[in-house]
């Protein structure tokens, strides 16, 4: 059983209102003052999210990461990622929660710029990166149209939308832009909804046999798929996600290794500390000693 808290909706709610399915817009800091500031790690089955700074800092935790931000940027948070902050005063901008479906519906046709809304990052504001400013401005333009009344809102803020997408694609660099668009989109669109998948199934105990039974494809097909787009075997995908994950879990002083390695559905403690030692060189006992992160997250109450 996992762990990780989920919300169907902004942190602490179990429900979010879109537009006509598509977008939420909320203010950036209120949430935060109703938790003294700290909004803990948690994710989202069915958003993306791009956060816009326009003042203040916060520290963001993204898995295993702290990473401290201050305005102008915006940080651009896929579907099922874990992220949390600890605000460093008063912070103002706005959440742009977008339907994960609704996104990949529109692009659908153009599957290469899915690949774009499955990257974490932080941007800071750059006026010498046109493409930085663009997507800038197209949210702020969003979150405008959003709380007006104007006539062709919606069409109006679906365009914005799909400005933001393709300029996050744009801006990635040019080798992983050439390596999307060797991609058929079939290929793609399959390799996201596995990577989804692995994602909110949570259970390493899951096969590639029950993952490609679940997107109706043949295991030998889902392999070859992700061969073409990642020159990874779906099981090492697997592997390094859930690697990634123990490494996020470990930091939380509260959990013993043997309650990571459960809750991941490992088969036993022995098998997952020969997996963790070959995969990152070092053993869960060793990683956690190494983190110094015991002390950190009781001082700062973020976990």
């Amino acid at each position: 059983m996992s762990q990780k808290q989920y919300f169907n909706g902004l942190y602490g709610s179990n429900a979010i209102e879109f537009e006509r399915g598509l977008i939420n817009i909320y203010p950036f800091g209120v949430i935060g003052k109703q938790y003294n500031g700290a909004v803990k790690v948690h994710a989202h089955h069915n958003l993306l999210q791009l956060f816009l700074i326009n003042s203040g800092t916060t520290e963001l935790r993204v898995n295993d990461e702290a990473v401290t931000v201050t305005g102008p940027c915006f940080i651009i948070i896929p579907k099922n990622m874990a992220h949390g902050f600890n605000h460093l005063g008063d912070v103002n901008g706005w959440i742009i929660s977008l339907s994960d479906i609704y996104i990949e519906h529109m692009v659908q046709t153009d599957v290469d710029i899915l690949t774009a809304i499955d990257v974490f990052q932080v941007t800071p504001l750059n006026e010498e990166q046109p493409t930085t400013m663009a997507i800038y401005k197209a949210a702020q333009t969003c979150v405008d149209e959003y709380h007006s009344n104007l006539p062709g809102r919606i069409l109006m803020m679906q365009t914005l939308v799909g400005q933001i997408m393709v300029n996050l694609f744009r801006q990635k660099d040019i080798s992983t832009h050439r390596e999307a668009a060797a991609t058929d989109t079939s290929s793609a669109l399959y390799f996201r909804r596995f990577k989804q998948n692995i994602k909110s199934s949570y259970s390493y105990k899951k096969t590639v046999n029950q993952y490609a039974e679940d997107l109706k494809i043949t295991s030998g097909y889902l392999n070859n798929i992700c061969k073409s787009v990642s020159n990874q075997s779906p099981k090492d995908i697997i592997i390094d996600y859930f690697l990634i994950e123990a490494r996020f879990l470990l930091l939380d002083p509260e959990k013993s290794i043997n309650q990571v390695c459960y809750l991941l559905q490992f088969e036993d403690p022995a098998y997952f500390t020969r997996l963790f030692k070959k995969r990152t060189g070092t053993t869960p006992k060793e990683f956690r000693n190494s983190t110094g992160i015991k002390n950190s997250l009781i001082n700062k109450a973020v976990y």
